[in-house]
């Protein structure tokens, strides 16, 4: 059989890629409550705008916007001119994860064939990773990102590489600070090999044959530098917050809404960073393991993080032996990725949180390094009928394993419909108060704003948006667990609220771990057991409008008017 030219096997894997990536998100478009909920973070701010139903003071809406990179915020609002909102993160989730499939394909060919780029492509579409596409957000760009620059790098582009860099920086900057010292490893490494230190320091020199990488890093280091002043002086944003802050606030460690404190242990997290297909591929193994013996348990916990720090470093060694210039760019990325990750912790949270530093990478390279001794375990069976049928496994392992990872990303939000139904018909730019997670999709569904929600409540490293954020969980609950209509009624007036939200279920006397986060679980649970039925849920019960069972809707109205009794 005549092979199929090189440009005919390209437009044939990106085919592939659109499919699949249509397969596995497609569908997502035709349900409009299939959603993934950090929407509510990060494009609610598409809606704003005179006569939007917003209040024209919304906090939430205006850090929303404050804290997209400055190209990502572009892109979202050119795809806001032809979609609604609830279709921008879909339509480019869709376009962004078919992009990195077909580059995943591209990259792994770079290292052997467009065998081992099939196979690095279906193991691509199978792992967890892609699950951050979904949504749409600006993070969506860090598997293209990464992904372009290494086959720039691994073709010697360095054109291409600057454009990665750059692009890394205005669309989502914390690739930008990971890839940066990659480029520098590998322009190090290949400089010091080719002159020694003289060549290295050879300005006019470097300058001539790395300027456009140059350009790229201090462009994309001025506007890195630029978007965090911006975010330091926003109102509502402010400067970050202090690592003596976050080692003594619940609110950052475990169980609190960014637990960043103690920080997670390198070697498990590097070695789960390392095996992107615990969803796809390892949860049935995981659940049946959890009934096993401890010893049992252990050992197979052992022996899966053993294994993923040895599929990388075969992967390399073999790579070594066939290019060592492949193998640097291999090395030079898991370098920068743990380089960072430790920067990032011990200067916490000036980079952010450290674990992005590993999950945007290391998956990649796990992809990459489990196509490599797949295909060359494959390639090294003894017979040619065996070779076919250790590719016909391997296929249909990946076609089995597809179903448990469709839709992974996307949430339902449908819970609520009752309760949206009735907020749109509310009156334009009335505040709504309503336990945080049911708050999470009303501004997106019914364009009104809410005093606060789960998903408006991440931004806590910045020390104004914590104490935005620690403000109002605290006057949410204190009015909602009062025994006193007095201090309801004073919170109303206050906050300007028009409507609230009041649930049977957060009224149980212990709620359930996800009802909310430290430090507030604890005082909803000390709140109920002085009071058990508060004067609110009382209320509510009585004169509420139950829109669903188990919720009420009340107008403020009648207890600002001090009519309301309990």
């Amino acid at each position: 059989m005549t092979p199929l030219p090189a440009s005919a096997v390209t437009r044939l894997a990106f085919f592939a890629s659109c499919s699949i990536a249509l397969l596995l998100q497609g569908y997502t478009l035709l349900r409009p409550m299939s959603l993934n909920d950090d929407i509510a973070q990060h494009h609610i701010w598409l809606d704003a705008g005179a006569g939007s139903g917003f209040s024209p003071d919304d906090p939430w809406v205006s850090t929303s916007k404050a804290i997209q990179p400055y190209l990502s915020a572009a892109v979202f609002q050119l795809l806001h001119l032809v979609l609604p909102t609830l279709l921008v993160g879909k339509v480019l989730a869709l376009g962004v994860l078919a992009l990195t499939g077909f580059l995943m394909f591209k990259l792994a060919a770079r290292f052997g064939s467009a065998r081992l780029g099939w196979v690095a492509m279906g193991l691509f579409f199978i792992s967890d990773s892609w699950i951050g596409i979904g949504g749409g957000f600006a993070r969506a760009f860090a598997w293209p990102l990464v992904c372009g620059f290494l086959l720039a790098m691994a073709s010697g582009r360095r054109c291409w590489a600057a454009v990665c860099l750059f692009f890394a920086a205005a669309l989502y900057p914390i690739m930008f600070v990971l890839l940066v010292p990659a480029y520098l490893l590998l322009w190090l490494q290949s400089e010091l090999l080719a002159g020694g230190w003289r060549r290295l320091i050879d300005w006019r020199g470097q300058f001539r044959g790395q300027w456009p990488l140059m350009v790229a890093v201090a462009a994309g280091s001025s506007l890195v530098l630029i978007k965090s002043h911006e975010l330091g002086l926003h109102p509502w944003v402010g400067p970050q917050v202090t690592l003596a802050q976050i080692k003594t606030d619940p609110l950052y460690g475990l169980g609190g809404r960014v637990p960043v404190w103690p920080p997670s242990p390198f070697v498990p997290s590097f070695a789960w960073a390392l095996m992107p297909w615990v969803k796809g591929v390892l949860e049935p193994v995981l659940r049946h393991a959890a009934s096993f013996p401890a010893f049992l348990n252990s050992s197979l916990m052992l022996l899966l993080n053993v294994l993923s720090f040895a599929i990388p470093v075969l992967a390399i060694i073999l790579v070594f032996r066939r290019d060592r210039r492949l193998a640097h760019v291999l090395i030079a990325l898991a370098l920068s990725s743990v380089v960072i990750y430790w920067l990032a912790q011990l200067l916490l949270p000036k980079l952010y949180e450290p674990s992005r530093y590993l999950s945007w990478s290391m998956p990649v390279l796990a992809v990459l390094c489990s196509a490599i001794l797949l295909e060359a375990a494959v390639a090294r069976l003894p017979s040619g009928r065996l070779r076919q049928a250790g590719w016909i496994l391997l296929l249909l392992a990946m076609i089995a394993r597809a179903p448990s990872i469709r839709g992974k990303g996307a949430e339902d939000a449908s819970e609520y419909s009752p309760l949206y139904v009735e907020l749109a018909r509310t009156g334009g730019e009335e505040i709504i108060a309503s336990f945080p997670r049911t708050s999470d999709f009303i501004p997106l569904f019914c364009h009104r704003s809410v005093f606060i929600s789960n998903e408006s409540s991440h931004g806590v490293l910045f020390s104004r948006y914590r104490d935005l954020v620690m403000t109002r969980h605290t006057a949410l609950l204190q009015a909602f667990y009062s025994p006193s209509v007095a201090v309801v009624r004073t919170f109303c007036r206050q906050h300007n609220i028009s409507w609230l939200v009041v649930e049977d279920k957060y009224y149980s006397p212990e709620p359930a771990p996800e009802a909310h986060f430290a430090p507030f679980q604890e005082q909803m649970r000390d709140m109920l057991k002085q009071t058990p039925v508060p004067w609110l849920l009382a209320y509510a019960r009585k004169a509420g409008k139950q829109v669903q069972p188990g919720v009420y809707l009340l107008n403020t109205g009648p207890i600002l008017d001090s009519t309301a009794q309990p």
